[in-house]
């Protein structure tokens, strides 16, 4: 699908591609730090999706720095709050964006977003273990995936969960995948050392600790970090138009069920003491009733002062469960409450 949007300028309208997709790949070096590359797709299978294609790359390599600069801003706040949390001294560097075209099984747009991450995981007795910063857990959308690759001369020792796929070195997820908090999980040990590999949390513990304050990411924003991505490209001309500087990453409280820092939250004649019992989808229900039984979704994410991750994450619970439909209405998902009669 190819959206309209405005441009810098707000006079004439130009075409963004819309992301069909996207892969994060995690490549983990022998001293934590850790490579990330994000990658946005769009499906080129029409001459007129080509042409478009092309005219936005051509957007794109003549003012990178629209596109690479939010992405840099919003990914150093979550570099930072992975820092306060853990303790360890981390810093978001070498950030860099491109675009190609992948003719091969099949046609794609691509656009890939690099950085490095100092200090992503933990060495202990020899091993590596990367999760810990995903103190709220982690959410793909359906069709993306999840790699994450073992340091050189490692090999991979332990996983939680279970992956999709995985060879000697790397292991992938293929959403849609809603992780628990730390989540996912992956140790690496010197290659040789492994006795064969186990998918099991009792060995969470003992790498990271008991006892973590709530860390929320941030980074899953409507599909996880990797859509800090598709949300630039998406929607880097929208925010130009309206003059708007980029948003900083939202924070979730620790507490799932504390009120947003600003925003009414429908409440009862027990107020305080029903919400505190509410469940996240028993609040978003509660505010679709008070505002007539339909509300963006974006708006919920600022209603809660939630990340777009965990709003998605309870809105498809609903979805499941028949509560709600989701519709997608242009650039915005639209929540309908569902009238049980």
């Amino acid at each position: 699908m190819i959206l309209p949007v405005g441009t810098a300028g707000g006079v004439t309208r130009q075409t963004e591609p819309e992301a069909d997709n996207t892969v994060t790949r995690i490549d983990v070096d022998a001293n934590g730090s850790a490579r990330w590359t994000i990658q946005v797709r769009t499906r080129l299978d029409t001459d007129e999706r080509v042409e478009e294609y092309e005219a936005f790359q051509t957007r794109f390599r003549n003012d990178t720095s629209r596109y690479l600069d939010p992405f840099r801003d919003r990914m150093r706040g979550v570099v930072s709050n992975g820092a306060n949390v853990t303790g360890r001294e981390m810093r978001a560097t070498n950030f860099t964006a491109s675009t190609s075209v992948q003719e091969v099984p099949r046609r794609w747009g691509v656009v890939t977003y690099r950085f490095t991450w100092t200090n992503f995981g933990t060495r202990t007795d020899g091993e590596i273990a990367v999760g810990d910063v995903f103190q709220d857990g982690f959410f793909i959308s359906s069709d993306d995936t999840l790699t994450i690759e073992a340091p050189a001369e490692y090999e991979i020792s332990r996983i939680e969960p279970a992956p999709d796929s995985r060879n000697e070195r790397a292991v992938t997820w293929v959403g849609r995948a809603d992780f628990s908090n730390e989540h996912p999980q992956v140790v690496f040990a010197p290659a040789g050392a492994t006795a064969g590999t186990q998918s099991s949390s009792s060995w969470i513990p003992f790498l990271f600790g008991q006892k973590w304050p709530g860390f929320v990411v941030g980074v899953v924003v409507s599909f996880g970090i990797v859509t800090i991505a598709y949300t630039v490209y998406r929607r880097r001309d929208d925010s130009a138009e309206t003059h708007q500087p980029p948003t900083a990453v939202p924070e979730e409280p620790s507490n799932a069920t504390t009120g947003p820092a600003t925003g009414p939250i429908p409440q009862s004649d027990n107020s305080q003491a029903e919400e505190q019992v509410m469940t996240d989808e028993e609040r978003v229900l509660a505010l679709l009733e008070d505002n007539g039984g339909r509300m963006r979704q974006a708006t919920i994410d600022d209603e809660f002062d939630w990340s777009a991750s965990k709003t998605s994450r309870v809105i498809g619970k609903l979805v499941d469960d028949g509560s709600v439909e989701k519709r997608r209405i242009g650039r915005e998902n639209l929540i309908d409450l569902v009238d049980d009669e």
